[in-house]
């Protein structure tokens, strides 16, 4: 990332920052999304929010225009900034997920023990955070997955209720591609909902 010579107060606010302990980096951050104009401005407000946080400071930042990806958008912005610490400097890697980091100043750290136990401590904290929304997601999502997994079980029923039929009737009858329902079918068989008799499916009385 290219450095130019910062303004002179911006250059004093720099090194104040740095003899408090302050961690002078640059960060690449991505975001995937459409359409353009969606992207481009979800993607600044998410950039303007970091400035709410006190403890992190942006010196640069530069935008690069959405380039197309398929059928999205892909748009990064280069940023120099202050972090007021090592924990401020990896909890910036958490919530903001950047595909590259580089440090610029200091070249060392000294950390007090206490210190350290802290963010370990904070760290751990988010983590758990973390671990958290994922179970809840997933079990958010199993219960989806059970929830259709009926649905469509009672539809096949439903379409099956008036004749025998093939796969390919069944995949035009429930708006499922053959190739998805059949695994399906394969389950309601073992599980004694429907029966196949040569190519054709049937409810089992």
């Amino acid at each position: 990332m290219g450095d130019s010579k910062p303004d002179k107060a911006k250059k004093e606010l720099i090194e104040e920052k740095i003899g408090r302990g302050y961690i002078r980096f640059s960060a690449i951050i991505e975001m995937m999304g459409a359409p353009k104009e969606y992207i481009s401005k979800t993607f600044r407000d998410y950039i303007e929010k970091l400035r709410e946080n006190r403890n992190i400071i942006i010196l640069k930042e530069h935008f690069a225009k959405p380039k197309k990806k398929d059928t999205l958008f892909v748009m990064y912005v280069e940023l120099e900034l202050l972090a007021k610490d090592a924990s401020e400097l990896v909890f910036f890697c958490f919530d903001y997920m950047p595909s590259s980091i580089e440090i610029i100043e200091p070249e060392h750290f000294n950390y007090r023990a206490a210190d350290f136990a802290a963010f370990l401590n904070d760290m751990q904290a988010r983590m758990h955070t973390i671990d958290s929304h994922l179970k809840n997601l997933k079990a958010k999502t199993a219960n989806l997955e059970r929830n259709a997994g009926l649905l469509l079980r009672n539809n096949i029923l439903i379409v099956l209720k008036e004749k025998d039929r093939n796969l390919d009737e069944l995949a035009k009858g429930t708006g499922i591609p053959a190739v998805q329902l059949s695994p399906f079918l394969e389950k309601l068989i073992i599980e004694g909902w429907i029966k196949k008799a040569k190519d054709k499916y049937s409810r089992r009385k």
